[in-house]
């Protein structure tokens, strides 16, 4: 039996499996029950694990020879959103949905585990299956795991997928440095001194400063960077006051930076603090600048990335040659950061008139046709890394 019948054997698995997650949506941290399931299906394989950390899952197959070692990783949380598009699997949990695919990277994963299990003998070396939590908060998911593989002598590559909605059915991609943008969350705080709305002359507003030195941060990439030297400044949110008469406190602005290089971030924060800094100050206010979570750029290594394209051939997979890095960010960094990998981007754009095909949206929605050649490319990759 090839790998693609091997896989499609185990499609059927696979969709009942994401199906399942897509129900029971969980948020990052608080992925008990998928966990629970990840573990059950493990334990029916045979395969042993490790639950690390966080309710992270770690589990081995050992192939028939000694070898190098491969890791495959799959993220498992989901969103803080009401799902919108009906289907017989819509997610069963108000306000909570897999609105970017971290339920089928979890299926796809243990779809390629029972295809990997029934030809562990023919594997010189040792697949690790990397579920992991929390992505989509930075809850150190990444980390714990890069630290489980460190304390087993680490592994030489690592792999992983994200599911694309806007890439159609049946195409992959991949891009050799930077795929995925470094994101970096902050918060400014402008504090002034609160007062009566109709004496303005009495109080520090700090919402008029905090207002010129949002205008003044988006301009940051245009005015100090060059202008191919990708930079996404996004204040996103502002909050200030409790009645429309009276002048608050303090004011504060909240936000999202997106890089590729990693020198670039000290430099732009330090940017954004000494602007808000002196605008503050010549309204007689003082601000504060936090950096409160950040994750690095997903870096692919050149030779996983050759060996990934080789791969979609093999499967006939057609590959779609990225014309500029995603601006979207992925903790999977931590782990490109810590071992050569890379990142690929398999295409499961919906064909409901009713669905768009963009994550983190309501009305998110996958092909569920695409999930065969993600096992198919996982199984093929392992085969071939660990001939």
């Amino acid at each position: 039996m090839n790998i693609h019948e091997l896989a499609s054997k185990y499609e059927d698995y696979t969709i009942a499996l994401r199906r399942h997650f897509h129900m029971y949506p969980e948020l990052g941290l608080q992925e008990e029950k998928t966990s629970a399931r990840i573990q059950e299906e493990l334990k029916e394989m045979g395969i042993p694990f490790d639950v690390v950390g966080h309710r992270n899952v770690v589990g081995r197959i050992e192939g028939g020879k000694p070898g190098k070692k491969l890791a495959i990783r799959a993220d498992m949380d989901a969103l803080p959103m009401q799902e919108e598009i009906e289907s017989e699997y819509k997610s069963t949990v108000p306000g909570v949905m897999h609105a970017c695919g971290h339920d089928a990277h979890t299926a796809t994963l243990l779809g390629a585990a029972k295809c990997l299990m029934e030809m562990r003998e023919e594997l010189a070396g040792t697949v690790y299956l990397c579920f992991q939590v929390a992505e989509e908060i930075s809850g150190n998911g990444p980390q714990e795991i890069v630290e489980y593989l460190s304390s087993k002598g680490g592994v030489d590559r690592i792999i992983g997928n994200h599911v694309a909605a806007p890439l159609p059915t049946g195409y992959a991609a991949v891009l050799k440095g930077a795929q995925f943008a470094g994101n970096c969350q902050w918060k400014l705080t402008v504090t002034g001194r609160g007062g009566h709305g109709s004496r303005p002359d009495q109080a520090i507003d700090p919402i008029r400063p905090a207002a010129m030195i949002l205008n003044q941060i988006t301009m940051i990439p245009s005015s100090y960077f060059d202008p191919f030297r990708t930079l996404v400044i996004s204040p996103c949110m502002i909050h200030a006051g409790t009645a429309y008469n009276i002048i608050p406190d303090t004011c504060t602005i909240e936000g999202n930076l997106r890089y590729f290089h990693l020198e670039d971030l000290d430099t732009v924060l330090a940017k954004m603090e000494e602007i808000a800094e002196h605008t503050a100050a010549a309204f007689g206010a003082s601000a504060k600048m936090e950096k409160i979570a950040y994750c690095p750029p997903v870096v692919n290594d050149d030779d996983a990335v050759d060996m990934a394209r080789e791969v979609m051939a093999e499967i006939g997979t057609t590959y779609y040659p990225m014309p500029t890095p995603n601006t979207g960010s992925d903790d999977f960094s931590y782990m490109t950061a810590a071992y050569p990998g890379c990142y690929v981007q398999f295409g499961c754009k919906p064909d409901r008139p009713d669905a768009i095909p963009a994550h983190h949206n309501t009305r998110f929605f996958l092909d569920e046709k695409g999930f065969l050649p993600v096992v198919e490319f996982f199984v093929t990759y392992a085969a071939k890394y660990l001939k």
